[in-house]
């Protein structure tokens, strides 16, 4: 085989082996869509290492200039941990995280951010009303941290 036909072929399998456009090639960020879609994200540790996971790809995305992906990652996340998981407590620290990264970014108000806003609240109190279980003062607690969430991201706007 000639030195050009190694070459091509070298080329060919590396272009083979690269990530398809909108395929994530961030190991933390491919564990973290693994977990997501994870059956077993109800139990408390998943659910933790999930938030783990994505506070530091919102922080790498902050630190790398990506700031629409910080926050998508921060969004989508938040979703998926209230809707799939209902643990509040553990996506509260999430929503946290989104506004910050929101305000720091100087993300402009739009039609969008206020429809997820709406959808991360409705998530969010849905959770909280499902877990029949939880002691009266972490309901008082997890539902004093939305309010301070939502004030924030009223001042944002």
């Amino acid at each position: 085989m000639s030195a050009a036909a190694a070459r091509r072929r070298k080329q060919q399998q590396k272009r083979a082996a690269a990530p398809k456009p909108g395929e994530s090639a961030d190991p933390v960020q491919l564990r973290l869509d693994s977990l997501l879609d994870d059956p077993t994200l109800v139990e408390e540790s998943v659910a933790y290492e999930a938030l783990q996971l994505a506070q530091s790809s919102v922080r790498r995305n902050v630190k790398n200039g990506n700031f629409s992906g910080a926050v998508e990652v921060a969004y989508t996340t938040s979703v998926a941990l209230l809707s799939k998981s209902g643990r509040v407590s553990v996506s509260s620290q999430l929503l946290a995280g989104l506004v910050q990264v929101l305000v720091e970014t100087h993300t402009a108000c739009t039609e969008e951010w206020v429809g997820r806003f709406r959808e991360l609240d409705a998530a969010y109190l849905a959770a909280l009303d499902a877990d029949a279980k939880m002691d009266p003062a972490e309901r008082g607690r997890l539902q004093r941290l939305h309010l301070h969430f939502l004030r924030k991201g009223l001042r944002m706007f």
